[in-house]
């Protein structure tokens, strides 16, 4: 066991250098702030679109609304899948996090 009793995969003392530290958490969290400032307004504004425009029920339209929003969470999903198969978590982040970013600028910008 390892003086600090962190070991690596292999059973090896790790390298406080390389593993640890907080830089990927510090994106991840940046990642989930910037994905609610973006998706609670677009589901308000698409519950008002539902009602109002569309002329369904509050609750019909609040419904669909949230079945709306699960279903595009869904494809987390398969990031989790690629991700836990073929490719690293940190490599996953960094593939597909700037198309998230991406995604986030021009929905704010639609709105």
């Amino acid at each position: 066991m390892a003086p600090g009793g962190f070991v690596d995969w292999w059973g090896k003392a790790i390298n406080k250098e390389v593993h640890g530290g907080v830089r990927a958490a510090w994106f991840l969290y940046v990642l989930t702030v910037v994905t609610n400032v973006v998706i609670v307004p677009n589901l308000l504004n698409l519950v008002t679109y539902l009602h109002r425009t569309m002329h369904m029920g509050v609750s019909g339209s609040a419904t669909t609304a949230t079945n709306f929003i699960g279903a595009t969470s869904g494809f987390a999903l398969i990031g989790a899948f690629l991700s836990d198969s073929n490719i690293t978590r940190s490599r996953t982040m960094l593939l597909f996090g700037p198309f998230m970013f991406l995604g986030e600028a021009l929905s704010a910008v639609k709105n």
